[in-house]
């Protein structure tokens, strides 16, 4: 029974994910990604002098050119995410009953992701790409040394240890932070803890620190980190450049000095309390677990303090290493209680869930609708082509005005020298209601009739402005 109910819990998880790719518009690069560029990037060596992500740079050539891939990469990432959250969470201390409070309250802080950064990595797929699959491998190397710690009766095949060191390996080719805060966490396990370590898991732990170092070798060869270094690199750079600068610039740029003092005072003070509550714990693991992710929070981040350029995207994983703390500790102190919240918790699990995926489908919808349009447009003589514009762009990544996207505009405008005009959410979906339930013997009177209810819109509001 609880096997069934934790299984049906993470297909309810994947699915709600699933759909947030599916349904997401692609923005930005990722229309570049999708055509051209993407195809081209491989065949042609692009990868070569581009970057070193080359599985975050395939991915998101997948996830763009084929729709139900996105469905199974944010579905698999996400609810892997969640699942090892779960699991290192059972590692320090046996749930009592169901055990899924760790993973409902890490949901629930996924779907409740600042809109800042929601927006750059479930809102992007480019941003997804590489920022979500890459903290995958440090969570799960926790649980490996969680479950591993001052236990010698752990057996791994050869096969499993391949595998672990294949991923070692490949796990550093999606974000250059990761990548780097992988090697700084095997290497300090590999000093500090591998005493405690038995000898088949030393075996597999080596083959970990060795495959992050040999990953990360084969990342940073890349002819893009030879330029960087250099300053030779119009966009990256070491020191920060005018146009994308360091992290602490871009927070001085993007954010309020009230809101900046307030979100680094409550940093400090929770740093201080997870530093104070883990030192008087009894529990290995549990101190293990605790100060692990409180200071991979801290260096993942910390290149961007030179590196640029900084987006809110990088602040993902330390956000998810916080909020692993968070819903672990929190578990543990209320764990009696866990047959009277988790209830609680899934509703709310499904009932943001929900939420998500319909902003998601009507993202989608918006951008599905724009492309129709704009193809339509091309085949019609006059000065002005109009943009539809999304209900909002809180939980998307827009880089410009839908009428301002040159991305945008590059693949479905055909006349670049017209008047570009945003037609409001409101107005454009009113119009298309005006037309809903009528009949059309093909797709092109349909969006005739719609341009014709677009024109009227316009009119009126031309002639309102000119009272």
């Amino acid at each position: 029974m609880k096997r069934t109910a934790k299984l049906s819990f993470y297909i309810i998880l994947f699915i709600i994910f699933g759909l947030i790719g599916l349904w997401m518009p692609l923005l930005g690069d990722d229309l570049h990604w999708g055509t051209y560029f993407g195809s081209n990037y491989f065949p042609q060596g692009i990868f070569l002098k581009y970057d070193g992500r080359y599985l975050g740079d395939l991915l998101v050539i997948a996830i763009t050119k084929i729709k139900p891939l996105a469905f199974i990469a944010y579905g698999t990432f996400m609810t892997t995410i969640v699942y090892l959250i779960q699991k290192i969470r059972e590692q320090i201390s046996a749930p009592k009953s169901l055990g899924l409070l760790s993973a409902s309250m890490a949901t629930i802080f996924i779907f409740m992701t600042p809109k800042v950064i929601f927006k750059q990595i479930l809102g992007w797929h480019a941003g997804f790409a590489n920022y979500v699959p890459s903290i995958v491998f440090p969570l799960f190397m926790l649980y490996l040394v969680l479950k591993n710690y001052d236990n010698k009766d752990v057996h791994y095949y050869r096969t499993s240890g391949f595998l672990i060191f294949f991923a070692a390996i490949t796990a550093q080719f999606f974000a250059e932070h990761i990548t780097v805060l992988n090697v700084f966490n095997s290497v300090l396990i590999w000093l500090f803890l591998r005493k405690h370590f038995g000898d088949q898991f030393k075996k597999i732990f080596n083959g970990i620190v060795v495959g992050n170092i040999i990953g990360a070798f084969l990342m940073f060869i890349n002819g893009a980190y030879i330029k960087i270094l250099f300053g030779r690199d119009s966009y990256r750079s070491l020191k920060g450049s005018a146009n994308s600068d360091t992290m602490f610039n871009y927070l001085k740029i993007q954010f309020a000095p009230k809101t900046l003092i307030i979100v680094g005072i409550l940093i400090l003070i929770f740093s201080i309390i997870v530093i104070v509550y883990t030192n008087k714990l009894t529990n290995i693991k549990h101190k293990i677990a605790n100060f692990a992710l409180l200071l991979s929070a801290f260096v993942v981040i910390a290149p961007f303090i030179v590196v640029s350029p900084f987006g809110s995207r990088c602040m993902f994983a330390s956000y998810m290493f916080f909020v692993t703390i968070f819903v672990i500790n929190l578990d543990l102190l209320v764990s009696a209680y866990e047959k009277y919240l988790l209830p609680i918790l899934m509703i709310i699990v499904l009932g943001l869930g929900l939420r998500l995926d319909a902003l998601a489908h009507n993202y989608g919808k918006t951008f599905n609708f724009q492309i129709q349009y704009s193809q339509y447009q091309n085949t019609v003589q006059r000065r002005t082509q109009y943009f539809l514009q999304y209900k909002d762009d809180k939980y998307i990544w827009i880089t410009a005005p839908v009428q301002s996207d040159a991305n945008f505009a590059e693949l479905y405008v055909k006349d670049n020298t017209r008047n570009m005009v945003p037609i409001n959410y409101y107005d454009w979906t009113d119009a298309l209601r005006k037309i809903k339930n009528k009949k059309f013997h093909n797709h092109d009177e349909y969006m005739k009739a719609f341009d014709q209810q677009i024109l009227k819109k316009v009119k009126l509001i031309q002639n309102k402005a000119n009272q």
